[in-house]
């Protein structure tokens, strides 16, 4: 297999590399032997991604959803833009990289299968021209979101199964989305959301969100409001506390730590935030969190074994 980058992941990030024998086992079975998932993965803001092969035994799509980078091939080179998928096919020697002033985000897979061949004839790329843009990408990040959801699964066969074809139906999808078809006047919640949790760790405005949603300011914020009964920045910041909540109950991060995770350069307006929303502050909240787990250890004390 030709293994995916070693680029350290920063937060938001996810790489998934299925063992030799679940792929073996993938390109056995009738469900999936003609195409199949070997590792995917999100990199979210990749600074400093880079990658280089001489041998490339995988097939490989690289999306950019943000952001932009570059590529190079025997018979072509040129940039990725948001909204534009990358196909390189197995034994194609190539060069990758994201962009230094605005490194790219990017959704990835390496993928095999009898049938990975053809991908390239049925979204209609070439050696020179590897490159194709998406509309309506945007449709498919509740496919995407399940298959990255997988990787807590990614060693049990029968999630490796739902995996192959979340990958062939996000391929199969790829063709009606490049229509320059007009954006409904909407959004999917669930897409938004899921790009809430993956920006988590930086500090997002409003103009991004909207932009997003494919929606001015003011019809996603009104749009927003009516389906979810809060502005969209609160209900992100409800998002990151949440999720400081759950580093304050599993880490020793100190609390300016947990803050810069999340996009706080500031540990004092985290603090009041994090207040605001759980009515103590974010030490207290560890404390009691800390206590009620001892005494629960104590009235319970096989649970700890």
């Amino acid at each position: 297999m030709s293994q995916p980058s070693t680029w350290p992941l920063p937060a938001g990030s996810s790489r998934v590399v299925l063992p030799l024998q679940l792929t073996r086992q993938l390109d056995q079975h009738p469900l999936t032997k003609h195409l199949y998932p070997v590792a995917y993965g999100h990199y979210v803001d990749a600074l400093g991604h880079q990658v280089e092969r001489q041998q490339h035994t995988d097939h490989l799509l690289i999306f950019c959803h943000r952001g932009r980078g570059w590529f190079r091939t025997h018979n072509a080179s040129g940039s990725v833009e948001a909204g534009q998928l990358l196909l390189l096919p197995a034994g194609q020697a190539h060069a990758y990289a994201a962009d230094h002033e605005q490194p790219w985000s990017i959704y990835w897979a390496h993928f095999r299968g009898s049938a990975a061949v053809q991908c390239s004839d049925f979204l209609s790329l070439s050696a020179q021209s590897p490159v194709l843009t998406l509309s309506r990408w945007r449709q498919l990040i509740p496919v995407v979101t399940d298959l990255l959801n997988l990787q807590t699964q990614r060693y049990q066969f029968s999630a490796a199964i739902v995996a192959a074809s979340l990958l062939q139906r996000i391929i199969a999808e790829l063709p009606r989305l490049t229509s320059a078809m007009q954006i409904p006047a909407g959004f999917d919640l669930r897409a938004l959301e899921r790009f809430m949790y993956d920006n988590s760790h930086r500090d997002i405005s409003l103009d991004e969100f909207s932009e997003f949603a494919g929606l001015s300011r003011y019809h996603f914020s009104k749009k927003f409001k009516q389906i979810t009964g809060s502005s969209p920045m609160r209900f992100f910041n409800q998002i990151k506390v949440k999720l400081a909540c759950q580093l304050l109950d599993t880490t020793t991060y100190s609390i300016r730590q947990i803050g810069q995770q999340l996009g706080f350069d500031d540990p004092y307006y985290f603090s009041r935030l994090f207040k605001k929303t759980m009515g103590i502050s974010p030490q207290y909240y560890r404390e009691s969190s800390h206590m009620t787990h001892s005494q629960t250890n104590l009235l319970n004390p096989q649970q700890g074994r």
